[in-house]
């Protein structure tokens, strides 16, 4: 049998020669570090065996953990064996030694939801695009009799169907139905299968636009989302931080998502963010 045993070298004592001449950066604690003694510390009979796993162990100084914030702002504790546990449980009071008086504190952060970005490769965007110019809009079929979408300022403004029945449709639902699948999974540790059922195109021109609006779905807990094809150059060419005041036009084709009524004033108030402008 093989026994693994991690053995303390420092503590026969470090030494480092620089430019000032030899420097101790460790105690020799041990005495001479030898063959005889290197085999009574990796002997399990012998009680050095024993005393290197003493002389190893954390200290009271020594921390066998890492406190951390986590991006929702929940401070929480990591323990060596990646075990985490929130500010205020028993558990990180128990591995830290903090308290509050004797008083139990939580931070309960309330999760209002989740917005899933995908990034997705110039070529699959560009295979896309060359679908849809060369099938999508020769067979124009209008969705738009269940969109509200104001679409009609150039004559190329439409909203088509795009269906899943070709090549380029079957592998643009398989990749939908991993992405709605792995949103539920990552933003709410839910072991369900989405399945994507409708997809339509926009094609908006100067002047068109999309009003505020929601998405009928065919389920309860329906999901649904955008993909950004082809954007104008003048809206590429907006700066990330814009202003809108002066008739600046510094949103203008950008995707206004909007899931209450607090406006950005209100965020010095600690009310939660409910709006956001999304740059194609």
């Amino acid at each position: 049998m093989v026994t693994m045993k991690d053995v303390n070298i420092a503590d026969f004592g470090i030494e480092a020669i620089t430019d000032n001449g030899r420097v101790q950066l460790s105690e020799n604690k041990k005495g001479p570090l030898s063959v005889d003694t290197y085999n009574k510390m990796i002997d399990p009979n012998d009680k050095e065996f024993a005393m290197t796993d003493t002389d190893n162990a954390p200290t009271e100084d020594e921390k066998d953990f890492e406190i951390f914030v986590t991006e929702d702002g929940v401070k929480k504790v990591r323990t060596a064996g990646g075990n985490t546990y929130p500010e205020g449980s028993d558990e990180y009071n128990e591995i830290t030694g903090e308290s509050a008086n004797g008083l139990q504190i939580a931070m309960r952060p309330i999760l209002n939801f989740n917005i899933l970005r995908v990034e997705f490769p110039q070529e699959i965007i560009n295979e896309i695009n060359e679908h849809i110019d060369n099938e999508i809009i020769p067979n124009s079929k209008s969705f738009a009799d269940g969109l509200v979408g104001q679409l009609k300022e150039d004559e190329r403004s439409a909203q088509l169907n795009f269906p899943f029945d070709t090549e380029v449709g079957k592998q643009l639902e398989t990749v939908f139905n991993q992405l709605g699948t792995t949103y539920l999974k990552k933003g709410y540790d839910r072991d369900a299968k989405a399945e994507v059922s409708q997809c339509w195109t926009n094609h908006a021109y100067a002047g068109d636009y999309n009003p505020f609006h929601d998405h009928g779905v065919k389920t309860v807990a329906g999901l649904s989302g955008f993909l950004w094809l082809t954007v104008p150059q003048c809206i590429k060419d907006t700066p990330d931080v814009p202003t809108i005041n002066n008739a600046s036009g510094g949103v203008d084709g950008w995707t206004h998502l909007c899931w209450g009524v607090n406006p950005n004033r209100d965020l010095m108030q600690l009310r939660p963010q409910t709006e956001a402008y999304l740059n194609p």
